[in-house]
């Protein structure tokens, strides 16, 4: 054979080789990414160094959160409800939050299964009520931990339009009751023989709706 086809056939496969190898370093790194994005964030101020929510088979103790006249406790939760952690200082719960509003925007029903919690640094007092829905929806952009409480506000404001929503500080009853601490985290709820609340599924969220082609 031609030297110099020998030498293009060799280029050739090595060009070849070269490329596969490309992208299989591409995809690596691309499910690297994904799953860093799907990892909970531990959220600034939140007690480190813990599993991030309560385990599958968990007993969830009594808790009542929200304001005397309109509390939200655990005997509101009916089995299937899922029970979704977010935190103002937490990115991927940011970039979480327009997903999970518009799953449940107009699906009263299905939102009634639903209890959002937002956690952050203590907020003023009588701003940290339960929220129930068909609250007005507010924008809510990231800003630094200091300002967690005000956009605390509008990231619970954003989820009480369409969900139940409790806006509390780390050692709030709801966070305690879950042992929540990474952010965004969630888990649902059922009712074990005793009658008891406890964690049946963690980790699974709703699907994103996807918005129709025209």
């Amino acid at each position: 054979m031609n030297p110099l086809a020998v030498a293009v056939l060799a280029v050739g496969a090595l060009a070849m080789v070269n490329l596969v190898l490309t992208v299989g370093v591409v995809r690596r790194l691309r499910e690297h990414t994904e799953l860093l994005e799907r990892t909970p964030a531990q959220a600034a101020g939140a007690p480190g160094g813990m599993a991030g929510i309560a385990s599958v088979g968990t007993a969830i103790p009594a808790f009542t959160a929200g304001p005397p006249d309109s509390p939200i406790t655990d005997r509101d939760l009916l089995d299937g409800t899922l029970v979704a952690f977010f935190s103002p200082t937490c990115a991927p719960c940011r970039d979480k939050l327009p997903g999970f509003v518009a799953r449940y925007e107009g699906q009263p029903e299905e939102a009634r299964k639903v209890l959002a919690v937002v956690v952050g640094d203590p907020v003023p007092s009588g701003s940290g009520d339960a929220h129930e829905g068909h609250d007005a929806h507010e924008d809510h952009e990231g800003h630094d931990h200091g300002a967690s409480g005000a956009d605390g506000g509008a990231m619970a404001a954003a989820l009480a339009a369409v969900v139940p929503t409790v806006q509390e500080g780390y050692d709030g009853p709801v966070t305690k009751a879950f042992d929540a601490k990474a952010f965004p985290s969630c888990v649902r709820v059922g009712h074990g023989p005793e009658g008891g609340l406890m964690v049946t599924e963690v980790g699974v969220w709703p699907r994103t709706p996807v918005a129709a082609a025209r």
